[in-house]
């Protein structure tokens, strides 16, 4: 039996919907009255995040995944869920364009669905893991223009996160 390209194409297409369904999902429940509070230290146990300053962070409100300048962060972080493997949010994601150059560039924002996930060990702490991935999942209109241009994101987005903080 033969299979055919579109076959495949439309696999994969289901393959991230439901996998992009599960996420939203999980994230949608941030949004209920149940929802936890941000807390900028680590809890035992849980993964965390490492900020550009170096702390240890879970469920933080804003993430810079753009340590050297700062021109890539996501803000208004609400999360669903922070557990051992993974850890789900919604906020909106900001970055600066440098078109025609950074200076005057413009920033833009979309908002996102952000998965943690890939937890390992903290060089440099023993006992402590932090998620060496995030995923962004963007939920609304994923085009903007810069120098005459209009340019468009993919839906999604995964950027290594470092020890030392940021992606």
């Amino acid at each position: 039996m033969t299979t055919h390209p579109t076959r495949i194409r439309v696999r994969a297409a289901i393959a991230a919907l439901c996998g992009g369904a599960a996420i939203a999902a999980a994230v949608g429940a941030a949004f209920g009255p149940a929802a936890a509070e941000a807390r900028p230290t680590t809890a035992a146990g849980v993964p965390v995040v490492v900020s550009c300053t170096g702390q240890l962070q879970t469920r933080p409100r804003h993430y810079v995944l753009a340590c050297g300048d700062g021109n890539a962060y996501i803000t208004g972080m609400h999360w669903a869920a922070w557990g051992p493997a993974s850890a789900f949010a919604a906020g909106t994601e900001t970055f600066r364009v440098c078109i025609p150059s950074c200076s005057a560039g413009r920033l833009h924002s979309f908002p996102v669905l952000a998965a943690l996930w890939r937890a390992e060990p903290l060089p440099a702490h023993p006992g402590e893991r932090y998620f060496t991935r995030l995923t962004l999942i963007y939920t609304g209109t994923r085009s903007y223009s810069a120098g005459g241009k209009t340019y468009h994101l993919n839906q999604t987005v995964t950027y290594p996160l470092v020890a030392s903080g940021g992606a």
